[in-house]
């Protein structure tokens, strides 16, 4: 036992005071009697002058002595310690995507989990401890050893689902850590799987609805029918995990229902939900979005429906080309759009060009035997034969030189290591380049070398003093053969890609998958905003990662240094693993606790109640039996 406050003994002192009282307070009453009954009282009175002359003044004395010496005891605020007499909880709770099923009265079962284990601490004795554990897709410890209820009720609130597959074994390798080390004596599993256990782990099993079907994924084709005439095909891979049953399935084109299909599904065995709709003139190429969901109710809404975005539009490279003889680009653009690339080119002369400043609001800008003044401030920038420095760029020219018939043979470089040379020579056949005039340039280390002749490089990329994306060729198309060889084609591709690179190039995506984001140059923000309205930004500078921590719908909007934005749509689907409405598993869990762990002190001090009984008795006692005039 351990006294808090022992000033509070300081109330004993009123113990002596009230002796005094008893001793000193009068003990005559009024009454009005004959003058011979006065007289003989007194005598008997004066024979007598002990003021504690009845056994129930004696008594009543007593008491309050024990009542004040209570109160004094109370107000030092006593603690009484039981060795052993508490447990060390530690709760494990499954926070995986399954637990997000609701059951009949609309209350998950990740709540529902949550509920038990509140119930439990707040029926404990004082001096247990918890500590909480999550299992996710990041299993980590939450709080250890918490005494305060109402502190541990504060972190278990904060807990959330996460959008992801389960990871008991990394939640109960925390666990066993702990019994390893003597800090847990009671440990409780709190789940919707099945699991095998021992005595040495409680399970507390959550969930009692099993209705679930769900959509696993989606896919859209151009098709024809018998007599050649173009369809668009949906395809729904659908599954029950409720016995043998028919689903429904409706298909959405811009939220437009378009129309419904039913099929005859087996318990976890998939089957394909399929809608063929004409598309003549292709109706339905420049859709937005395509969604597929299941108008069965169950207990799991969240793998109830997919939707599958469009991202054609986003594809678009918008080129501003400043020459004077710019057939080669164009013929090559041309090529290009014919095989799937969407390039949107314009061309000026440099006299014109020469008017601009600053923004031009292209994507990219190709400069073709001439040195602008200044370089593009918001675009990916290729320079071509340019004959003088210029300032930011990042090299320098030197001196033009003309070779004899049939030229030099330019080849590509031994960089197999760097990432930018295989990007840009990805799918090359590398065949030699002749050359017959080309201007020799200086050039810094940031910088890599594609071509090259004699260790001097004919064709480098990288990034210049502005951080802009950059590729140079030093010598004039017109001069050389390589527009004739197949490479050219293939290589004006790869610098296209490079230089506006596809903010995605994956389009199917779930729950706790991370999505890389490639930023052109003309990239100044990123907002993602995610299905719960939670807003996140992101650094729009070469590749960023995000990682996509909910199940729905995602908004990203782009905004470029042309006062445009790119908004994109991302449809993160529910995982997979965790459908199904009861899981069984084959692990064992089960705990080796330490033989010498020691269970928590129990405490008590709830003497709240006895103060206060304590307290009315003696203002009682005294009223009554006490309350005499001096």
């Amino acid at each position: 036992m351990t006294l808090l406050f022992p000033f509070g003994l300081l109330l004993l002192l009123a113990i002596p005071v009230l002796i005094i009282i008893y001793i000193i307070k009068n003990k005559y009453k009024e009454k009005t009697v004959s003058s011979s009954y006065i007289w003989e009282l007194s005598r008997k009175f004066l024979k007598k002058k002990n003021p504690l002359n009845s056994i129930s003044n004696l008594l009543n004395l007593i008491m309050q002595c024990l009542c004040i010496a209570f109160l004094s005891f109370a107000l030092a605020d006593p603690v009484f310690n039981f060795q052993n007499g508490a447990e060390n909880e530690v709760f494990i709770l499954d926070a995986s995507a399954s637990m997000s099923t609701l059951n009949e009265d609309g209350i998950s079962r990740f709540d529902e989990a949550k509920n038990k284990i509140e119930k439990i601490v707040d029926d404990a004795v004082d001096g247990t401890t918890f500590t909480l554990i999550v299992g996710d897709s990041n299993s980590r410890t939450i709080c250890k050893q918490i005494q305060d209820k109402d502190i541990f009720h504060s972190f278990i609130d904060r807990v959330e689902i996460d959008m992801a597959d389960s990871d008991l074994d990394g939640a109960i390798s925390l666990a066993q850590s702990l019994a390893s080390q003597g800090d847990g004596s009671h440990f409780s599993l709190f789940t919707d799987k099945e699991v095998e256990t021992d005595d040495s782990l409680a399970i507390y099993q959550v969930g009692d609805t099993f209705t679930n079907y769900s959509i696993d994924d989606l896919q859209v084709s151009e098709i024809e029918d018998e007599e050649g005439a173009p369809q668009l095909l949906l395809e729904a891979d659908v599954i029950s995990y409720n016995g043998d049953t028919s689903l429904d399935v409706e298909f959405y084109i811009d939220d437009v229902s378009v129309g419904k299909v039913t099929v005859d599904a087996k318990e976890n065995e998939p089957i394909i939900a399929s809608l063929s709709l004409s598309n003549p003139e292709e109706k339905y190429s420049n859709y937005s979005s395509i969604k597929a969901k299941l108008l069965m109710e169950d207990y799991l809404s969240k793998d109830s429906e997919y939707i599958l975005y469009n991202f054609n539009d986003f594809d678009t490279t918008n080129v501003l080309i400043v020459s004077y003889s710019p057939f080669y680009f164009e013929s090559v653009f041309n090529a290009l759009n014919n095989n799937g690339l969407k390039i949107n080119y314009t061309t000026i002369t440099p006299d014109i060009y020469s008017l601009y400043s600053g923004s031009i609001g292209y994507d990219l800008t190709i400069f073709d035997s001439y040195s602008p003044d200044q370089l593009p401030v918001d675009s990916a920038v290729w320079l071509c034969n340019t004959g003088s420095s210029i300032p930011h760029s990042g090299f320098y020219a030197q001196k033009e030189y003309t070779v004899d018939d049939p030229g030099i043979k330019a080849t590509y470089a031994e960089n197999i290591s760097d990432p930018l040379y295989q990007e840009l020579t990805k799918n090359l056949v590398k065949r030699e380049i002749t050359i017959k005039t080309y201007m020799r340039y200086t050039l810094n280390s940031r910088f890599t070398t594609i071509l090259s002749y004699d260790n001097l490089p004919f064709i480098f990329a990288g990034r210049n003093e502005y951080d802009q994306r950059q590729i140079v060729f030093n010598f004039d198309l017109h001069n050389s053969n390589f527009p004739l060889l197949a490479d050219f084609v293939i290589l004006m591709r790869n610098c296209v890609a490079y230089s506006n690179p596809s903010i995605l190039t994956e389009f199917n995506y779930k729950a706790h998958d991370i999505v890389t984001f490639s930023f052109p140059d003309t990239a100044i923000s990123c907002e993602i905003t995610a299905p719960s309205g939670k807003v996140d930004y992101l650094s729009p500078t070469d590749i960023q990662s995000y990682t996509l921590e909910e199940v729905g719908t995602y908004s990203i909007k782009v905004g470029l240094a042309t006062g445009k934005e790119k908004m994109i749509n991302l449809f993160s689907a529910f995982p997979s693993q965790e459908r199904e409405p009861v899981s069984k598993g084959d692990d064992v869990y089960q705990m080796s606790i330490n033989s010498q762990t020691k269970k928590a002190v129990r405490i008590f001090d709830a003497i709240l109640p006895m103060v206060i009984v304590a307290s009315a008795f003696l203002v009682t006692d005294w009223i009554i039996y006490s309350h005499e005039q001096f």
